[in-house]
């Protein structure tokens, strides 16, 4: 009899055992599964920011070529009424030219937020309040009369309102791809370390290397706010193009001899639309008259150079006919991942950047040429595709990050004015600057470089092999 209470007893035991056993694999296996939900959740928010911000900036692309193949073929209109001496038309020609590099590029913004949002993007309330804060900006500032004047010149009468009406109406309809290339006319323009997001991220990582190549000056020099350059100006850029998927057209004054001569390839791209154009002859009363053609910005428009350095990670030659910077589109998408692991506040930030541009060439009669090979804009683009975010014209942090845009545009003049104590702690641009503020970092810095500075070798720009990158291809 007590040898049976001892067996049942034992026999309890190991049923104990087996059911805290069960239970502890139930949760582990609760555990993986909810983990494997996460990583699966990740993935797959990454995969579709992927595809929305690729098919956002193909989107905005697409108009890009329309807009400037439009005005190349106003461009053999304009030589077409100019050799007929229809100033009437001419005069029509040229203001719908001018109307055309806002309109085309602002319809590709709108393109690419219906993109996005088709491909599961979500309507960013930030990037949506900053393009409304914006379209006031441009009422309230650019349109500013001053001495009865606009205190920008504008493109044409009462320019300004329109472009802003065509922001606020973007913005009304929801943002959910930001224009990471945007090149904003009241940008402070210029080398400033405060304006290179590199400076704040060397600084987060202890990256010491950074300063090094480029900053060394920095940690051996600098000795308080008071030591930094001021902030530089805004540059002066040609009001020709908009802020958003700039074309970087410009209206030049010429004489129609000038554009329409024998070989000019102006008379080749005006055959093939069909359109003949033989210049009138004057007599001795009548002089050749100055008009605006719409030509690519040089200072824009150069080689390729990105895609030409040898570092640049990419397989095979840029062509020819292909090497040639100008107008790209570059768009930001953010999405949020809500963990189950955590708590249900705990969420990651997605981020994709995808790039495009149009490309096309100009048929020569022993090759083919670049479209801005002749300065004058002709109807020569045939297509749009992807480029790496690296060698396109998106600035460093992106004109979309609006963590890096709000510190640049309010926190950074309000450092320069009043210093450290002035930094606003929730900002971690600002948490940056408090921790180069304090000089035991920075000589740890130069304690460190003094030694290991054969450590620091650069490596060539993009993603490597398996190391991914929030950047498109």
């Amino acid at each position: 009899m007590i040898l049976n209470i001892k067996q049942s007893k034992n026999i309890q035991n190991r049923s104990g055992q087996a059911v805290l056993f069960i239970v502890m694999a139930i949760c582990i296996l609760a555990f993986a599964m909810l983990w494997m939900a996460d990583v699966h959740r990740i993935i797959f928010i990454k995969d579709r920011s992927q595809n929305a911000g690729d098919a956002a900036a193909l989107a905005g692309a697409r108009w890009q070529a329309t807009a400037m193949n439009f005005v190349g073929e106003l461009n053999l209109m304009h030589a077409l009424a100019s050799s007929m001496g229809d100033e009437v038309s001419v005069d029509v020609i040229t203001n719908t030219q001018k109307r055309v590099c806002f309109v085309g590029p602002m319809t590709g913004v709108a393109a690419a937020q219906q993109a996005a949002k088709l491909n599961g993007i979500h309507v960013n309330d930030d990037f949506t309040a900053f393009m409304k804060e914006h379209a006031d900006k441009i009422e309230n500032e650019y349109a500013t009369i001053m001495n009865g004047n606009s205190a920008l010149p504008e493109p044409w009468p009462g320019a300004w309102y329109e472009y802003a009406d065509m922001v606020r109406a973007i913005a009304d309809d929801g943002v959910a791809a930001g224009v990471d290339n945007a090149i904003f006319y009241t940008d402070p323009m210029g080398a400033h370390p405060l304006l290179q997001i590199e400076f704040y991220e060397a600084i987060r990582g202890k990256n010491w290397c950074w300063f090094h190549f480029y900053g060394m000056h920095l940690l051996e020099e600098y000795d308080g706010y008071t030591w930094w350059p001021a902030l530089p100006e805004q540059e002066e850029l040609p009001l020709s193009s908009p802020e958003y998927l700039a074309l970087h057209l410009r209206p030049i004054e010429l004489r129609l001899s000038s554009i329409v001569k024998e070989g000019h390839p102006s008379i080749e791209a005006a055959e093939e639309i069909g359109i003949e154009i033989t210049p009138r002859e004057l007599d001795d009363t009548q002089d050749e008259v100055l008009e605006n053609w719409f030509f690519y910005n040089s200072g824009r428009w150069g080689s390729w150079e990105t895609m030409l350095d040898s570092s640049f990670p990419i397989e095979g030659d840029v062509r020819d006919e292909y090497n040639y910077q100008g107008a790209d589109s570059v768009m930001r998408v953010e999405a949020s991942s809500h963990r189950l692991m955590e708590d249900t506040k705990a969420h990651d930030t997605i981020i994709w950047t995808g790039a495009a541009k149009p490309f096309g060439y100009l048929d020569g009669e022993d090759n083919k040429a670049t479209p801005n090979s002749v300065g004058l804009v002709l109807p020569a683009f045939r297509s749009v595709n992807l480029i790496p975010i690296d060698a396109s014209s998106a600035p460093d942090g992106g004109s979309f990050n609006m963590k890096w845009r709000r510190h640049r545009e309010y926190h950074l003049p309000i450092y320069m004015d009043a210093g450290p104590s002035a930094l606003f702690p929730n900002c971690m641009y600002c948490r940056q600057l408090a921790t180069w503020e304090i000089p035991e970092f920075r000589i740890s810095g130069v304690e460190w470089l003094a030694s290991n500075d054969w450590k620091c070798v650069i490596s060539p720009p993009g993603g490597g092999p398996g190391g991914g990158t929030r950047h498109a291809h």
